[in-house]
């Protein structure tokens, strides 16, 4: 097994992995489709569209594909981004909820002393609501949101900005995400990385992109630390 024995911080993505959040996304975008006068999709469809921040959500759902039409009138993205962060900040946590898992592993990392933060590609307009909201924001020590610096994931920035904040090497420091996105940004900086198996990575198995680990719930990270099962 990979020793995990120097492992002095969490890092996790939220929308997916945290967090089903799809449900509410899905109701804010068909809102603003609404609102547009647009076509609207069903909840799985706009699921395979997350993961990559809002204005590539926006404009996927502009498109009407997974694919972004990069000929979309600026003016258009920008009223419908508007109207999106209008009905999505009035409608955080309706039909969100943790993934089965996620409440009690926090807690025991919590209890355990072991420092987490959150690194997102979710704007910041959203991330503390949410957090707040469905009840885990007091975990996190650090929370960067996709537009908390100059590049989000799959940039490394944002895990670079994590070691040197709290002066880690690069192995003590590990990236929990459900995206390729997640994976390529841990690969890249150079720390472990843990791919869980549900959540929004377009329709792709997370095991593709070469995770350190592979779980399909958070409760078999706390069994990895504790030694008491095998990779």
């Amino acid at each position: 097994m990979k020793s995990l024995d120097e492992l002095k911080l969490i890092a996790f993505d939220l929308d997916g992995t945290l967090v089903d959040s799809a449900p509410d996304l899905a109701l804010a975008i068909n809102a603003m489709l609404v609102d547009l006068g647009r076509e609207v999709f069903d909840e799985l469809t706009v699921r395979h569209w997350v993961g990559n921040g809002a204005e590539v959500l926006i404009k996927r759902a502009l498109s009407g594909c997974s694919t972004v039409d990069n000929t979309l009138p600026e003016s258009l993205y920008r009223q419908a981004r508007g109207l999106f962060e209008q009905h999505y900040c009035e409608n955080l946590c309706i039909a969100s909820r943790l993934y089965d898992g996620v409440a009690e592993s926090l807690a025991t990392f919590s209890q355990r002393n072991i420092p987490m933060a959150i690194v997102t590609n979710k704007p910041s307009l959203f991330t503390p609501g949410l957090l707040k909201q469905i009840g885990i924001a007091d975990y996190f020590d650090v929370v960067l949101s996709g537009d908390s610096l100059a590049r989000k994931k799959p940039d490394p920035l944002p895990l670079q900005h994590l070691l040197d904040h709290y002066q880690l090497a690069n192995q003590q420091m590990m990236m929990v995400g459900d995206s390729k996105n997640d994976i390529q940004a841990a690969k890249a900086v150079g720390c472990r990385s843990l791919g869980l198996t549900y959540g929004y990575n377009y329709g792709e198995d997370i095991a593709l992109s070469g995770p350190d680990f592979v779980a399909d719930s958070l409760v078999e990270l706390v069994e990895l630390i504790d030694g008491s099962v095998t990779a």
